[in-house]
């Protein structure tokens, strides 16, 4: 394939990509391989992640995306190798992250009944703190959110997911109490706390935060590049 030009890869609108691609190469160069375990691992991980389950499916894969055994693994080690950089170069900077992000990273579940007339939403919760009828049979039959269609229950999902007055009420609230109705973005909502899961800083997250420091790093590096080379201007075209 012959060299491509800035102009092809500009109208392309392959720019970002590819100048990440660079930085990512630049960053890596002296990186060490993976050992033998490491290696297995990775290949493993990537097989499973991918679905490929056997040999026949990974040669296949291979030969559709053009590459040989020897590209392939590159391929998979350069993947490798950039957490590698990402967790070392960031690691001063994962605990404050993990605080900033840990909204994000928490799970809750927890049950939830929507009705836009105030007067329905209290008679619905003296239904149930009387006991008169069971939470999910009430979420079923009255409900008018999607929730409608799980008898009234939401999750495991990130508590950052959430509108920022529930998620504030949910971290807040009793588990397992009906709470009162309470008018959220239109609605009055009728809330049960099933469940909080607190999300620990372990390698899993580790790594996770670490490849989103570099997602930063990656579009700060790609902002200023474009930036000192003005598409229209700077860049050349040839």
């Amino acid at each position: 394939m012959e060299k491509l030009s800035l102009k092809q890869i500009t109208s392309w609108g392959l720019l970002r990509k590819i100048k990440e691609e660079e930085i990512i190469d630049e960053n890596i160069s002296c990186i060490r391989l993976p050992n033998k375990d490491e290696f297995n691992n990775i290949v493993e991980k990537w097989c499973r992640l991918n679905k490929i389950e056997s040999e026949e499916a990974l040669k296949d894969w291979k030969k559709f995306n053009g590459l040989s055994d020897e590209r392939w693994e590159f391929f998979i080690i350069r993947k490798w190798q950039w957490l590698f950089w990402c967790i070392n170069n960031f690691e001063n900077k994962i605990s404050n992250y993990y605080l900033q992000r840990k909204s994000y990273l928490d799970m809750i579940e927890y049950s939830i009944i929507r009705v836009k007339n105030k007067n329905l939403a209290n008679e619905l919760f003296l239904r149930i703190n009387e006991k008169e009828e069971k939470f999910e049979e009430i979420a079923y039959k009255y409900s008018e959110g999607p929730e409608k269609n799980t008898n009234g229950h939401v999750g495991p999902v990130p508590i950052g997911n959430a509108h920022p007055l529930l998620a504030n009420l949910l971290q807040i609230v009793e588990s397992g109490k009906v709470n009162s109705p309470k008018m959220i973005n239109n609605w009055w909502v009728i809330l049960r706390k099933e469940k909080f899961i607190n999300t620990p800083l372990n390698n899993e997250i580790i790594q996770k935060l670490s490849l989103e420091l570099g997602s930063e790093y990656l579009n700060k590096s790609i902002d200023n590049f474009i930036n000192k080379y003005s598409l229209k201007k700077d860049i050349p075209q040839s």
